[in-house]
């Protein structure tokens, strides 16, 4: 009995010996010079850019482990596209000795994508294919010589006899079965090192079927759009046939409202990409959308509702287009600080915060240019419309209009005087004026079309509109009594 055991000990002794020989072996030969550049060369080929591996591993349980996987950026010299840490290939091993890398699961732990603008303002994923040496002037067409045909024996050389010409290796070939996706983050950067948007817990499962198409589902856990927008928990199922991607059943939430979407893309390998986007928004809070966007949500109400399309290249913002529109239920706003300073100077409290009765905005894309076509905010007493164009890069020329009722013209007696002329709302007189700067430094007359004042500060205006009186000289007798305006 014990010489039976000490046989199955043995037994077992020795297959776990040729199991560790097999695999230190299949280990050495996967980090072979040879097969590590026939596998480099594959993902090259696959990816259409170069491929850096810092070490290789392979296990029974874990297959293929990659770590310290790169890929450069194609247009920032010294600069990474894409960083990994482990990448994992489940793959078949006996076709690898046919020049057959026959992948059945690959796994990406953890990357990071950093999609940096160049200085062309273009967004480039894939390296410029190298271009074709011109032919130096006059130079002729080589022409390949003819050889005459062979009608009977060959003759040997007087050197001896011809080797025959060596044949051409068979290409290393990869076929992807399944991919995983998990933990990703993907950075975008603009021209200036300025972060426009980052998306974080990127988890992606794909199968690749064999007429090439690829479907899967997506799950993104937390997005930034701009230091503005923070959308999260998207989730959305894709499908890739040939050089067309389509993203449906898209939805998010964001600022506690939901939004649904649908993507479609076309990215031919020759001629210019085109995408086109659709979406639906529904019950986002104002209160925390403001905050979000580290504005003053304190005593705003109200959800925003509204569609968007857009389309065009994404990697050429001039082709960009679209439209769109938004409203705003049971809202309670804060206006922008001219209109507020207004409202403080005519007391007028619908100005400092405008309980609204209708608000809503229509615009369309095109030109680098997002053209209000409509922007109306109603109150109780006062209407507060404007249109125009806001450039991509923050400009603003929009003409607006201040409208107020016979109540608020009756509460303010004389003091509009012939500034404020008769609209075609019955019982309202209005003001035009205009706004330009940027949208994060805007400008405005409406002070100056009001008043007739032309200042440059809110101080000026206070001291233009009550008539202060003007600071005294130093050693007057009043001066001490009458403080200078330039002290307030």
């Amino acid at each position: 009995m014990k010489r039976f055991a000490k046989i199955i000990l043995a037994v077992i002794a020795g297959l776990a010996a040729v199991l560790l020989l097999v695999l230190v072996g299949i280990n050495l030969y996967l980090q072979s010079g040879d097969v590590q550049q026939r596998i480099r060369l594959a993902t090259e080929q696959a990816l259409g850019m170069p491929v850096t591996v810092k070490r290789t591993l392979y296990t029974p349980w874990s297959g293929l482990t990659l770590s310290g996987l790169s890929l450069p950026d194609p247009s920032i010299a010294g600069a990474t596209l894409v960083d990994a840490p482990k990448f994992s290939v489940q793959f078949e091993f006996l076709p690898l000795l046919g020049r057959k890398f026959i992948i059945t699961s690959v796994s990406l732990s953890d990357p990071h994508l950093s999609l940096r603008q160049n200085e062309d303002r273009k967004w480039v994923l894939m390296p410029p294919k190298p271009a074709k040496p011109a032919r130096p002037p006059g130079a002729e067409k080589p022409v390949r010589p003819v050889e005459p045909a062979v009608t009977g024996p060959v003759e040997p050389s007087a050197t001896g006899p011809v080797a025959p010409a060596s044949p051409t290796p068979a290409p290393f070939i990869v076929e992807l079965r399944e991919f995983h996706i998990n933990g990703g983050t993907v950075d975008i950067i603009d021209r200036k090192g300025l972060m426009l948007g980052r998306v974080e817990g990127v988890i992606i499962d794909g199968k690749i079927y064999e007429n090439h198409r690829v479907e899967g589902d997506l799950w993104i856990d937390k997005m930034e759009i701009g230091a503005q927008i923070y959308p999260n928990r998207l989730r959305a199922h894709f499908v890739q046939e040939e050089d067309r991607l389509t993203v449906t059943e898209i939805k998010c939430a964001i600022a506690g409202g939901k939004v649904r979407a649908e993507l479609h893309i076309v990215a031919p390998r020759k001629g210019r990409p085109d995408f086109r986007l659709k979406t639906e928004v529904e019950q986002v809070s104002i209160p925390t959308l403001i905050a979000e966007a580290h504005g003053n949500e304190i005593g705003t109400t109200g959800t925003l509702l509204g569609h968007f399309e857009l389309g065009g290249n994404p990697l050429d913002a001039a082709s960009l287009g679209g439209k769109g529109g938004f409203s705003l239920d049971s809202a309670q706003l804060r206006p922008p600080d001219f209109i507020q300073q207004i409202g403080m100077i005519l007391r007028i409290d619908e100005l400092q915060m405008l309980h609204l009765q209708l608000a809503a905005l229509r615009f369309e894309i095109r030109d680098q240019r997002v053209f209000i076509n409509d922007l109306t905010f109603k109150t109780d007493n006062v209407i507060i419309t404007g249109k125009g164009p806001i450039r991509f890069d923050g400009k603003l020329n929009l003409a607006g209009r201040l409208l107020l009722n016979e109540k608020i013209q009756q509460q303010l007696g004389g003091l509009l005087g012939d500034n404020f002329t008769p609209s075609e709302d019955a019982g309202y007189k209005q003001v035009a004026f205009s706004v330009t700067g940027r949208l994060d430094r805007p400008k405005t007359d409406l002070v100056e079309k009001i008043t007739g004042i032309k200042l440059g500060n809110m101080g000026g205006l206070l001291k233009g509109f009550f008539r202060m009186p003007k600071a005294q000289p130093a050693d007057s007798p009043s001066s001490e009594a009458t403080p200078s305006a330039s002290s307030n």
